[in-house]
């Protein structure tokens, strides 16, 4: 299957993401691997917190900026004809930019991918229309949508080395994300339990804004003492991520409340071949579940079998993982068989 993805040689790709973590590298990279010939751009104007704020509260409040940067983009590659159009996330894009976009590029199959729930990104949802295809990681959004296919999230080819790697685990489990929500407060609870049980667990707790910080540091004084342990305002790279996850046994992961899809730590920890542990309920309906090396938590009250993480060997088979790399999701969605909208 994945062979097929030689189709994308010598294709000119745009891709549009936002910068998060190093993913939109990772993608550009496998492209470019596979022989596209790539140009990426930023989904947003900048990187900066104000502007990350005010887009997710209501594009329309920056629509002028965002606009004009659209409009440079579609100016600056107009000379180009571009196969393949792919935008992420599509936050920050109007739906004037994405016609206008098309307009410039006709022969390009334009494909989004959500790897956020609709719910927090509510302006995609007047573009859906415009899209050739439109991937989802999130079940729910699929189910609502009939425009909407089902992609789950990826693994990147470093993982590899976490697969491989055969030294004895430093920690008995790891957990690395973004602090929102009420998820500082579930892994606290995580925490109190392993560390009652003696367990040894690396923790890395990213926060985006310092202002922020500071105001729910006043507001939450729970959030305050965990704070002071744990939180960091760089985010890690990704090549440490790896280096971590590999001295681990088991990934520790917290969806957000109100979401289905499954992390992208989740999708890690089968590249890295170790074990999960998770509140995320939806994981049973995926093939990479096996209560055996997939441990389902509950929010209020999680509780890890200390026997789940004695357990010796590797967690999923080789074919699971290949279905989940990089490589796979890449040709889900550049693959020839996708109709162009017309």
């Amino acid at each position: 299957m994945i062979s097929d993805a030689q189709n994308l040689v010598g294709k000119r790709v745009l891709f549009i993401a936002p910068m998060f973590f190093g993913y939109e590298s990772l993608i550009k990279t496998e492209l470019e691997a596979k022989g596209a010939q790539v140009d990426y751009f930023n989904d947003r104007p900048d990187n900066g917190f104000w502007t990350k704020a005010l887009i997710r509260l209501d594009r329309r409040l920056l629509a002028r900026k965002t606009d004009a940067y659209y409009s440079d983009i579609i100016e600056s590659t107009r000379s180009k004809a571009y196969d393949h159009i792919l935008i992420v996330r599509g936050e920050s894009i109007s739906l004037h930019m994405l016609q206008l976009l098309r307009q410039t590029q006709p022969k390009a199959r334009i494909s989004l991918y959500l790897w956020d729930s609709m719910h927090y990104n509510p302006n995609v949802r007047k573009l859906l229309d415009e899209f050739d295809q439109v991937f989802s990681f999130d079940r729910s959004d699929v189910e609502n949508n009939p425009k909407i296919q089902f992609l789950p999230l990826f693994y990147g080819r470093e993982f590899e080395r976490s697969a491989r790697w055969q030294g004895t685990p430093i920690y008995d489990a790891c957990f690395i994300g973004t602090i929102h929500t009420d998820r500082y407060k579930v892994l606290e609870k995580v925490l109190d339990g392993l560390n009652a049980s003696g367990r040894n667990v690396f923790v890395f707790c990213y926060y985006p804004s310092k202002l922020l910080y500071r105001i729910r540091s006043l507001l939450d004084p729970g959030f305050r003492r965990f704070a002071k342990k744990y939180i960091s305002f760089n985010g890690m790279k990704l090549s440490d991520v790896v280096d971590r996850i590999a001295e681990s046994r088991a990934v520790i992961d917290i969806n957000r409340p109100d979401q289905l899809g499954l992390t992208m730590r989740t999708i890690e920890a089968v590249g890295a071949q170790r074990r999960l542990i998770t509140t995320n309920a939806d994981v049973v309906n995926y093939d990479l579940y096996n209560p055996k090396d997939v441990l389902l938590m509950c929010r209020e009250n999680p509780v890890i079998d200390d026997d789940f993480l004695k357990q010796a060997g590797l967690p999923f088979d080789q074919a699971l993982r290949e279905k989940y790399s990089v490589s796979a999701w890449i040709y889900s969605i550049f693959n020839e068989s996708g109709a162009k909208n017309t």
